[in-house]
């Protein structure tokens, strides 16, 4: 009975977790859709008006920075075997020498309010 009582404990534990990531994924998910959305219209502005602010040219430079990223990390999902297995290995190397792979709206929180 005491063996079934952790096993079921472990796998609500298991369950939790990946609840958690999944949102936190759907919300990082959310802030790229909403940081593409604000872009577009940033772009459609510099078209119109022939000029930006220094901040909306920071956010389109920021934006396509997460979209390469996101192409970057996309692209060897699509190609590469065994690449599911590679890349959160690749992105925890790069993170512990400071180098960012994910998008910022997976690593800012300020962006992922929704």
């Amino acid at each position: 009975m005491r063996n079934k009582d952790s096993s079921t404990r472990q796998a609500m534990d298991i369950k939790a977790i990946l609840e958690e990531h999944a949102h936190h994924f759907l919300r990082g998910v959310s802030a790229e859709y909403h940081g593409d959305k604000e872009a577009v219209a940033i772009m459609y502005k510099y078209l119109k008006e022939g000029k930006i602010t220094e901040e909306e040219d920071q956010v389109l430079k920021t934006q396509l920075m997460d979209s390469l990223k996101i192409v970057g990390i996309g692209v060897p999902f699509a190609l590469i075997p065994g690449a599911s297995i590679v890349m959160p290995i690749l992105i925890k190397v790069a993170s512990k020498h400071n180098i960012e792979l994910m998008p910022s709206a997976f690593t800012d929180p300020d962006k992922q309010k929704p």
